[in-house]
């Protein structure tokens, strides 16, 4: 995605076929689509993970939603 970016605002801001190429702009656009994607791909990975089986059992506000009237005894 950030090669198309890149190669989008390196295209469209040259601004026709009589100007030079403006390899900073395609470069910025790269930059960012890049680290977008990156985020993206962070918290989408964050997401997935799966929660410890011990963090269901307690009491209180940590009671097991499995069995909500079991008491639990230290």
């Amino acid at each position: 995605m950030a090669i198309v970016a890149g190669v989008v605002g390196l295209v469209s801001s040259t601004g026709g076929s009589q100007n030079p190429p403006r390899f900073d702009i395609g470069l910025a656009c790269f930059g960012i689509a890049f680290i977008a994607c990156l985020l993206v791909i962070s918290v989408m990975t964050m997401a997935g993970k799966e929660n410890d089986p011990d963090l269901g059992k307690g009491t209180g506000v940590n009671r097991s939603s499995a069995n909500p009237d079991k008491k639990f005894e230290d």
